[in-house]
């Protein structure tokens, strides 16, 4: 399948393609779970249902078969899961659901033990911005650690291998990560994905200063996409977005590579700066060099990603992409900004890590704590005072 910039270039050069192209006849919608270990497997899943958190249980997987939780197509983007089987290990994240011993269906994530359930860890599953169709297959330790060729998002925090041949969705997936699947070990600490991109691809014999100002920075890959009828592949750097256009000095190969890059992958990008407004910079890309496990808040950036409703009101909505946020009201567009992790707000000690949000063309810095960010819940109070912001995932 065309990633989504070949798309783009096709569409840039006048050329036909489906947006929208369907799944094979033999592909089944919905989430899939596979359980490739010697043990009974017994799942449970949770997502967020029409009124609340919802839980469900439990699938009991052979060795070798699969079931299908979720059937249809896809609605949300993030489910979970929790694996019991006996003499295997599970190791769970901050997400709990409630459960109990035999069949259920439990509306609700709070109170378990009051209510007679059972508070139980569960794990995340991102199936991605697209996808329809999705399959989890649960391995072994040793088995995780086999996997050859694997690609996933960027960033620590969950293992993951990518499994190739599965469809995703009805148009195409950010970023490259056009699988639709992970394996997951049950019982294995989680390692950062390698990231199968060319480093040579990257790196160009440009000489610098010749298209501006020479720099040198880290910074984090934002993603490519199509502006204005302009095409561009961009990074975050303190604050600061930077733009390196398509049919520019930049040699196509670096676009190509970098349109197989996940987004938030850490960097250190090297090229020429040819203007600066608004902290919004066009530049000319020398090399890129891939900085895998260099980002300290790689897990919380995770956790930010996605939709979210305001608690005090459900008609304000955020996006958080990368290192933007898209501000929306009643489904309209309302204003675009920056973010950024940072250790500590300007001018103030003790607080971090701290989200820090600016505007392009803007001078005013707003600096928040992350009272929570557990990536079902996103509470954000001011550090120079006011009410604490409280968002919770719409999807």
């Amino acid at each position: 399948m065309p990633s989504r910039l070949n798309l783009l270039r096709l569409f840039l050069l006048g050329g036909a393609f489906a947006l929208t192209p369907g799944l094979p006849a033999s592909a089944q919608a919905g989430l899939e779970i596979c359980n490739k270990t010697d043990l009974l497997q017994s799942i449970a899943i949770g997502y967020k249902g029409e009124t609340d958190w919802t839980s469900e249980g439990w699938w009991n997987i052979k060795p070798g078969d699969c079931a299908t939780p979720v059937p249809g197509k896809l609605k949300k983007r993030y489910y979970y899961y929790h694996a019991r089987s006996d003499g295997g290990g599970f190791r769970g994240q901050s997400f709990m659901f409630c459960t109990q011993g035999k069949e259920f269906t439990i509306t609700g994530d709070t109170e378990c033990e009051g209510r007679g359930f059972d508070a139980t860890q569960f794990r995340e599953i991102d199936t991605g911005e697209t996808a329809i169709a999705f399959t989890l297959t649960l391995v072994d330790a040793g088995l995780a650690g086999a996997v050859t060729g694997a690609r996933g998002p960027g960033g620590g925090g969950t293992q993951l291998a990518v499994l190739p041949d599965l469809p995703t969705s009805e148009s195409p997936a950010p970023e490259g990560n056009t699988d639709a699947g992970i394996v997951q070990s049950v019982n294995e600490l989680p390692r950062t994905p390698d990231l199968d991109i060319n480093a040579g691809d990257l790196t160009t014999d440009l000489p610098a200063g010749e298209h501006g100002t020479p720099f040198t920075v880290a910074a984090l890959f934002q993603g490519c996409e199509l502006e204005d009828g302009r095409a561009y592949c961009s990074f975050h750097s303190e604050g600061v977005k930077m733009r390196a256009f398509y049919s520019g000095p930049t040699p196509d190969d670096v676009f190509f590579a970098l349109e197989e890059m996940p987004l938030n992958t850490a960097v250190l990008l090297t090229g020429d700066e040819a203007d600066l407004r608004n902290q919004i910079a066009a530049v000319v890309i020398r090399a890129v060099q891939l900085r895998p496990g260099s980002d300290p808040h790689a897990s919380l950036r995770r956790a930010l990603q996605g939709d979210w409703e305001s608690t005090s009101d459900r008609e304000a909505e955020i996006t958080i992409r990368g290192s933007e946020l898209y501000e929306r009201n009643k489904g309209k567009f309302q204003k675009a900004r920056f973010l950024r992790v940072a250790e500590t707000c300007e001018g103030l000690r003790g607080a971090g890590p701290v989200l820090v949000k600016t505007t392009p063309g803007e001078k005013r810095t707003d600096c928040f704590t992350l009272a929570k960010a557990d990536g079902r819940s996103l509470e954000l109070a001011p550090v120079r005072g006011g009410s604490a912001l409280v968002f919770r995932r719409v999807r």
